[in-house]
This record gives structure tokens, sequence and C-alpha cells, in this order.
């Protein structure tokens, strides 16, 4: 019971973070079927964490992942305002819902974390003091495809080289380490 409830609300926390900034909804949604989209989503990733995330997942099949949970979405086209949600919001919320529940240990390490703004600005303050030059952010929630998001993975794996302090941590917990809620 008390675990189901930590889930519930690491799954409210992964959907605040997700879709707040997103703006997914076509116009005029109602909260009711809101609510039956976030559901459908919350069963179908907690299926796919089930599945495949107790053990040790490889990058290529969390990116594919990523990508079958945002055509998974097309189920609930009419309620969306692109007939789906982006690549940017699919790896944002499962991203952060792997990173809460690796937190408590109920997960090995996933592959990467949530990229978002405020981890990019980290990242590039990282290859400021690192002589590397930095990249431009670019909003999570534009990213259409994979493109952006393996762009900003790489760049982090030449930060990890370059910076001796990151060199034997995962994506994740470098991750981890450079967040910083302001």
């Amino acid at each position: 019971m008390k675990s189901k409830f930590i889930i519930n609300e690491l799954w409210v926390l992964s959907v605040a973070g997700a879709f707040q900034r997103a703006n997914i909804y076509a116009p005029g949604i109602t909260e009711n079927s809101k609510k039956e989209f976030k559901n459908d989503l919350k069963n179908y990733l907690e299926q796919l964490v089930s599945d495949q995330y107790f053990k040790e997942v490889e990058e290529d099949i969390h990116i594919k992942n990523i990508h079958a949970l945002s055509i998974y979405t097309t189920k609930f086209s009419s309620l969306l305002k692109n007939g789906k949600i982006n690549f940017g919001v699919s790896q944002k919320i499962l991203n952060l819902f792997l990173k809460y529940i690796w937190c408590l240990k109920l997960i090995p390490t996933p592959p990467h974390f949530p990229v978002d703004r405020i981890i990019q600005i980290e990242l590039n303050k990282k290859a400021a003091a690192n002589g590397l030059p930095s990249r431009k952010i670019k909003s999570w929630t534009q990213f259409k495809d994979d493109s952006d998001y393996l762009d900003i993975i790489k760049f982090v794996k030449t930060l990890q080289i370059k910076d001796k302090n990151y060199t034997n941590m995962s994506l994740a917990e470098m991750e981890l380490a450079l967040f910083n809620r302001k």
C-alpha cells in the first residue's frame, strides 16, 4: 500500500514535469478526458518499466521505448494538440519517472536522464569550466525526433571524458550530481 502510494505520487510529479510547459492538449479537452489519458499512460509506463527496466536497459532499446511511448499516445490523438506527444515530452516523462523510481532503488540505473532546460544550462556551465564549447539550448518540448536529444547525450558523454569528476559515473548519476532546483 505504501509503495503504491509513493509510485502514484512519483507519477504525478512526472506528469507535472513533462506536461506543464508542453501544451499537449487540443483545445476544449475536458479534465475527465485528460485524467483518462494520464491513467492509461501510467498503466502503459508501469508495464514498460515492469517488463524492461527491472534490469539495465541498453541505450538503443531506451530510445526505441521513447519512440514507442510517443507512438502509443496516438491512441488518444483526438485529445492531443499534435495527435500524439512528441519525442521531447515522451523522453521527459519516461526519463523522469525512471529517475524517481531509480532513486528509490526500485530499478537499476537508467541509461539516460530527463533532458530539459535546467540540465542543458548546467551542462553548458560544466563544459565552459572544462574548456569545451557550449551548445545552444534546445527546447525539449519541441524535440520532434531523437536527433536533438541524442546530440545532448553525445555532448554529455564528451563532457564526461573531459571532466574527471564524472568519468566513472553513469549519465543518470552525472545528471543527479549536476541537478540543482533553483
